[in-house]
């Protein structure tokens, strides 16, 4: 049996600041959209988060499990995704852009779950693992949002700098935000056409 299967998992409800931070993972360089990689350069796992499919964050693999704690601590209340563009839109070929974001409904310890069934994890050191998971609007639909690599929000030098960022983005770069640097990057994405199903579909058939 793996996570994936796991109904039993005990969510409880969140209550957080409007506050964020942007964690780093690794596209695909297979496809169009910036889905996720299912392996990182060096021919390692890269995970499967951002795992768009069931709307979480570090429940199906565990890696950065200190930045989850840290995030449910600190009482943020969006995790924003951010990557180095790896797909067949040449334009976009290295660009560092941010993809999409959840906002946070729920959080549940899932240190022994990973434990027993996950082949690596960064927790087995620590006292619990949060997972995350986004909250469902009116419509039940979870508030999980994830833009074509053409409506990414890239970055440069200024955008980082008005995050109070200004090192190099690695694939441990944790950017932490303000309510109001929250609030200014949530509307990039206004407007803008939700592709997570496309995000789905696209990882589905690369995998």
């Amino acid at each position: 049996m793996g996570i994936g299967e796991i109904s039993n998992i005990l969510w409880q409800g969140y209550r957080h600041k409007d506050t964020g931070i942007v964690i780093y993972y690794d596209s695909h360089e297979a496809a169009a959209l910036p889905v996720r990689a299912s392996v990182a350069k060096g021919g390692k796992s890269a995970g499967n988060d951002p795992h768009y499919e069931s709307a979480t964050y570090g429940l199906h693999s565990c890696s950065a499990s200190r930045y989850r704690i840290n995030f449910v601590k600190n009482k943020f209340g969006y995790v924003f995704f951010m990557t180095k563009y790896q797909g067949r839109n040449e334009k976009l070929k290295d660009k560092i852009m941010i993809t999409g974001f959840y906002k946070i409904g729920s959080v549940a310890d899932v240190q022994k779950m990973h434990l027993r069934y996950l082949d690596s994890n960064s927790c087995f050191a620590e006292k619990l693992c949060y997972a995350l998971k986004a909250a469902a609007n009116e419509k039940g639909e979870s508030e999980a949002v994830f833009l074509s690599e053409e409506d990414a929000y890239v970055l440069n030098s200024a955008s980082l700098k008005s995050f109070g960022f200004d090192k190099k983005i690695t694939k441990a770069t944790k950017i932490e935000l303000d309510e109001e640097q929250t609030k200014k990057l949530l509307k990039k994405f206004e407007g803008k056409e939700n592709k997570i199903a496309d995000y789905i579909n696209q990882t589905k058939e690369l995998s």
